[in-house]
């Protein structure tokens, strides 16, 4: 054989192989772009809000097989995500996705706030955006811990951030201890708890509307608590009630839900603020109506999801404690978006924490004098939360296991 016919056959068998090299990259980009299509798509199906669930999923494929990355919110979640998968095909699975709560953690997966108002951010930094705050008692999820201290804890609402405030880790069996403690909720805006049964006395710590303790004794005017970190006090009995004896009489009316919110005039705005100190607009109707024993989504666009509509369009039928909601109309370049959320007082008036402001009144009426154009340019719609069926997303305290008795 002459060294050009040996050179032509090496030539052609390079190329087969480059070809078939060539095949493979091809098919293996498009595997990788149809299983990021396929974790995009389970993702917008079962944990569509970053807000309250835990999604980060990565799929590598080699070949034939799919190696799975990254963190999810719990088991069940991965159950779904590995099943839809599967549905669709994908039977060559590694699966090394972390299942939160990280194993880390041990047991201690449960935690109870113990300061009267913790901050939760976005992000395990000071500098970091504050997401939503939780008061004294506030039952926490812990689904895991960096260094220097921070936590990352879901809340009852399901809102999911990083907490370096003073919480009390706990497992299961200690936090069903805690639970069956008889407690107490404070129902002043504002107080101090005192080392002992005087009003001269010590402070032990600052405690707003909705924060709970338990209930360790009775002193006179006075209970004595305990915290969740192990600490005493003494607090006003006319500042303070049995909780289960308070949950009992909750009645979320129109007369109790304007009555609580005007208690609130005044309070300052804060972006995540959700206590009597400083609020943000869904942080105010959050207070007001876990004050009346119902458990609301934390941010504006998630109320907007729950309890039932209210006619808008002519003659409005808005009735006292109505959710007003308020954002940038749907246009055929981007979707509805809900920023703004108030409490109607009946008719067009409302209340709400707004900006500068803090709590404040407005109307979208233009002859009432405490009119906001802006507010009236802005108006979406309205839901009715009182009244409204579990089944359409309102929870009841009543029905909720978290906070004890």
């Amino acid at each position: 054989m002459s060294v050009r016919r040996g050179r032509r056959r090496w030539i052609g068998v390079w190329m087969i192989i480059a070809g078939m090299a060539t095949t493979a990259a091809i098919a293996q980009t498009t595997g990788a772009g149809m299983m990021s299509d396929l974790i995009k798509e389970a993702k917008q199906k079962f944990a569509p809000d970053r807000r309250t669930a835990v999604f980060d999923i990565h799929a590598e494929t080699r070949g034939t097989v799919t190696i799975l990355t990254g963190e999810i919110h719990n088991a069940a979640l991965k159950g779904q995500l590995l099943d839809f998968l599967k549905k669709q095909g994908v039977t060559s699975i590694v699966d090394s996705i972390t299942t939160l709560p990280h194993s880390s953690l041990g047991e201690k997966t449960r935690a109870v706030v113990s300061l009267s108002v913790a901050n939760i951010r976005t992000r395990p930094d000071h500098p970091a955006e504050m997401g939503t705050q939780a008061i004294m008692g506030t039952p926490l999820r812990v689904l895991k811990k960096e260094q220097g201290g921070w936590f990352y804890v879901q809340t009852p609402d399901e809102y999911l951030g990083w907490t370096d405030d003073r919480i009390v880790l706990m497992t299961e069996a200690e936090f069903s201890a805690w639970k069956i403690l008889p407690k107490v909720i404070i129902t002043t805006e504002y107080t101090i708890a005192r080392e002992k049964p005087e009003a001269g006395s010590q402070a032990v710590s600052d405690l707003v509307a909705g924060c709970i303790l338990a209930l360790k004794a009775e002193a006179g005017a006075f209970y004595e608590v305990g915290y969740p970190d192990g600490r005493t006090a003494f607090v006003r009995k006319d500042e303070a009630a049995p909780y289960a004896q308070w949950l009992e009489h909750r009645q979320a009316t129109p007369e109790t839900i304007v009555s609580t919110a005007k208690r609130f005039f005044g309070v300052p705005y804060l972006w995540g603020g959700t206590s009597a100190k400083c609020m943000d607009c869904s942080g105010f109707t959050k207070t007001v109506y876990f004050l009346n024993g119902l458990l609301l989504p934390r941010d504006a666009s998630q109320q907007v999801l729950v309890g039932d509509p209210v006619k808008t369009d002519g003659d409005m039928d808005l009735r006292p404690g109505d959710l007003l909601f308020f954002g940038f109309k749907a246009t055929p370049e981007r979707r509805e978006r809900v920023t703004h959320v108030a409490i109607s007082l009946g008719g067009k008036r409302f209340i709400h924490s707004s900006g500068g402001a803090g709590v404040c009144f407005n109307s979208l009426d233009p002859g009432d004098t405490d009119y906001s154009e802006f507010r009236e340019e802005t108006f979406l719609r309205a839901k009715r939360m009182i009244g409204s069926p579990e089944e359409h997303g309102v929870k009841f305290l009543k029905e909720l296991p978290y906070y004890g008795r």
